[in-house]
């Protein structure tokens, strides 16, 4: 009599993407990484910059194809984000600024979210090819807003709402702002449907100069110690299978003119994650 072995169950993979702003950019480290390997995920989950990249991902786009989005709009010349706004030889991101002249915010972010439409062709999650879980703020409650369906883009862009910077979304009767507030790396949104969690921190070093900070910074930076200070409390409580935390530093939220020092900073994580996945 044959014996017959059984085929290991595939394991569900899921993956969480967190908040840091420019420092974001590390997640395609990772995509490439999945992508090299033939690996799938079964589910995404993000937050704030990881729900940006989420979406792009989740809609079908390769992790090389995201790179190369990146490098069309790399600020290559800028030393700081308010140069955005001034200098006029910065075409492709100020046809993406659009300035808020009310109380409350900078910008409006509607521009950027029909560009990151129009990149990945896709407008409600339905339409994506990975199931994806958006993770935002709600204003007025102080609780967790998750979205799974329906609109993609007002979900994504409730989910970068960082205060002070981006206006508030109004959706389903809630007024929702960046989902680091409340849940900075979420992989706890991954756990009834994955078996294995990979969690990818951007929140990098909270170290600045000693110096007393301008209003924008302080907001900024207050705004990543609370990041920092969540991510580290649900990481001692309950962490996920594989957690990857690149050595990211000196570039702020907004910093997106630092990219090639994200991915250069970011690069050992595709050999970590590897190794992690041999385990």
């Amino acid at each position: 009599m044959k014996l017959f072995r059984r085929k290991p169950k595939v394991k569900k993979i899921g993956l969480a993407l967190g908040g840091g702003g420019a420092r974001g950019l590390a997640h395609i480290q990772v995509f490439e990484t999945l992508d090299e390997l033939g690996i799938r995920p079964h589910a995404i989950a993000g937050t704030s910059i990881g729900a940006v990249m989420g979406a792009l991902y989740a809609s079908g786009l390769s992790g090389h194809e995201i790179r190369a989005l990146v490098d069309r709009l790399m600020l290559r010349k800028v030393e700081k984000f308010s140069d955005i706004l001034t200098r006029h030889d910065l075409l492709k991101w100020v046809e993406l600024i659009d300035p808020v002249f009310h109380r409350g915010a900078l910008l409006k972010g509607e521009k950027f979210i029909r560009f990151l439409s129009e990149s990945m062709e896709c407008t409600t999650f339905e339409e994506l090819q990975i199931p994806l879980s958006i993770s935002a703020a709600d204003y007025c409650s102080g609780s967790e807003a998750v979205f799974t369906s329906g609109d993609l883009l007002s979900a994504v862009r409730a989910s970068m709402a960082i205060p002070g910077v981006f206006t508030p979304v109004e959706r389903d009767g809630k007024l929702l702002v960046d989902g680091g507030l409340v849940n900075p790396l979420p992989y706890s949104l991954l756990r009834k449907s994955c078996d294995l969690i990979i969690a990818v921190d951007v929140s990098g070093s909270l170290e600045k100069e000693a110096k007393r900070p301008d209003f924008f910074d302080a907001v900024l930076g207050s705004f990543e110690i609370l990041q920092s200070a969540l991510i580290a409390e649900k990481l001692r409580r309950d962490p996920p299978g594989i957690y990857l935390r690149p050595d990211l530093h000196g570039v702020r939220i907004l910093e997106f003119n630092k990219a090639g020092q994200v991915f250069d900073q970011s690069a050992s994580i595709k050999d970590e994650l590897r190794h992690k996945l041999r385990m």
